[in-house]
C-alpha cells in the first residue's frame, strides 16, 4: 500500500486519474478507477514514514489540494465513500481520522482545507423536515454566495452571527447547515472558539446549555471568484434535486427523505439493471414496502432503511426482504418467525450478521428476518 501510496497518490489526484477504496471486501472505484486500497492497508500506512512524507508534500501543493476538494465534491465520490462506511467500515474511517489529525502537519492542512461542501449538503438534505425546509436552507445559501461574487468588497457580506434568528431558522437549525457555511469559506475566530468551549462547559455543569452565537468571517481565498461559482453550482444543484424529490414525493406519495436520497442511491447502483428496475419496482409497487413507509412505524424504520439502499449490498439485502419468494445467488436468507424459540434459533443463527426484522402486525402475526 505505501508503495502505491508513494508512487501513485499525488499523480492519481493531479492528473485526473481516481483512488479506489474498498473495505475488507468490494472495491469502491473512485473517479473513474485508479489506485485500490483497503481501510486495513490505508490504517497500515498511517505508520509509515514515507508515504507520510508523500501524503505532507501532497497537502503543500495547492494544485493537488484543489483536486482533492473538487474529488470530495463529486457526488459519485461521496455515493461511494457513504456506501462503504454503510458496509462497515465507519469505525476504521474514523481511525484513519483520527491518526491524521495527530500529526500536526496533516492534520493542520486538512484543517485549513475545511469540510467538503458537497458532504455538507448532502447532510442538509438528510436532516431537513420538508422540501420548504431545503429549499429555505438552500436559498439562503446562495443569497450569501451570490452577495459574495457581486459585491466582494462589502464587509456587511463578509460576516454573519450564526445566532441571527433568521439564519437559524433558514439554515443553521438543521445539520449540515454550520458545516456548508464552513465549506465555502467562513470561519470563526479561533480565540472566539475556545471562549464558547469555556461557556458552553460552564453551562454544562450548571445544567444548562449555552446558547450558540458565533461570528463567521469569509477569508479572502475563499472569496475568489473560481471557489463562489463552485459553491454556487453545488448549492443550486442541492436545491434542483430538492425540488425534483419534493415533484415524485407528491406524485408517488413516498416520503421526502427517501426521494431526496434518491441521486446518491442511483449513483450507488451504477449501470447494474437488475438493482435499478428492482429498486423501481419496490417503491413503486410492492405494497408492504410503501406501507413501511407510511404507516405508524415509518419514522423509525425510514432512517434504517435508507442506510441500507446507500450500498449494493444493503439495497439487494433490501429487495431480498420484501421479495423474500424470490431466490437469489445466495440461496434464501429471509426466514419467517412467529415463535420465542423460533426469534432465538434464529439470532443464533445469525452469529455476528446484522439482522433486519420487520414485526407482523395484528391481522398478519408472523414476522419476518433477514439475515
Amino acid at each position: 500500500c505505501s508503495r502505491r501510496l508513494r508512487g501513485d497518490c499525488s499523480r492519481r489526484l493531479r492528473g485526473g486519474g481516481g483512488m479506489g477504496l474498498s473495505m475488507d471486501r468490494p472495491t469502491h472505484r473512485l473517479r473513474g478507477g485508479g489506485m485500490d486500497f483497503s481501510m486495513d492497508e490505508l490504517q497500515k500506512a498511517m505508520s509509515d514514514p514515507e508515504a507520510l512524507e508523500e501524503l505532507k508534500r501532497l497537502t503543500s501543493n495547492p494544485e493537488a489540494m484543489a483536486e482533492v476538494r473538487a474529488m470530495m465534491d463529486d457526488p459519485e465520490f461521496r455515493a461511494q465513500m457513504t456506501a462503504m462506511v454503510d458496509e462497515g467500515g465507519a469505525e476504521k474511517l474514523a481511525l484513519v481520522k483520527e491518526q491524521l489529525a495527530s500529526n500536526d502537519e496533516l492534520g493542520g492542512a486538512i484543517n485549513e482545507m475545511g469540510p467538503s461542501l458537497g458532504a455538507a449538503l448532502d447532510l442538509l438534505k438528510r436532516s431537513c423536515e420538508d422540501a420548504a425546509a431545503l429549499e429555505a436552507a438552500c436559498s439562503a445559501l446562495l443569497s450569501l454566495v451570490r452577495n459574495l461574487a457581486q459585491r466582494p468588497e462589502e464587509e456587511r457580506y463578509r460576516t454573519l452571527r450564526t445566532g441571527s434568528p433568521a439564519l437559524r431558522e433558514r439554515l443553521t437549525r438543521h445539520a449540515g447547515g454550520l458545516l456548508s457555511l464552513e465549506a465555502i469559506g467562513f470561519r470563526a475566530d479561533q480565540e472566539e472558539l475556545r471562549a464558547r468551549e469555556g461557556r458552553r462547559a460552564e453551562a454544562k455543569e450548571e445544567g444548562g446549555e449555552e446558547e450558540e452565537d458565533l461570528e463567521l468571517r469569509i477569508g479572502d481565498e475563499a472569496r475568489g471568484a473560481a471557489a463562489l461559482r463552485r459553491a454556487e453550482q453545488l448549492i443550486a444543484t442541492a436545491q434542483r434535486e430538492g425540488r425534483a424529490a419534493s415533484g415524485l414525493a407528491t406524485e408517488h406519495e413516498l416520503p421526502f427523505a427517501l426521494c431526496v436520497a434518491l441521486p446518491s442511491i442511483r449513483a450507488v447502483i451504477g449501470g447494474d439493471s437488475e438493482l435499478a428496475s428492482g429498486l423501481t419496482k419496490l417503491l413503486l409497487q410492492n405494497d408492504e414496502f410503501r406501507a413501511v413507509l407510511s404507516g405508524p412505524a415509518a419514522e423509525v424504520a425510514l432512517p434504517s432503511i435508507l442506510g441500507m439502499l446507500r450500498s449494493q449490498a444493503g439495497l439487494r439485502g433490501v429487495l431480498e426482504y420484501f421479495y423474500p419468494e424470490v431466490a437469489t445467488p445466495r440461496g434464501h436468507r429471509v426466514r419467517a418467525v412467529s415463535t420465542v424459540g423460533e426469534w432465538k434459533a434464529a439470532v443464533e443463527a445469525a452469529g455476528d450478521r446484522p439482522l433486519v426484522a420487520l414485526l407482523g402486525r395484528a391481522d398478519d402475526p408472523p414476522s419476518r428476518m433477514l439475515v
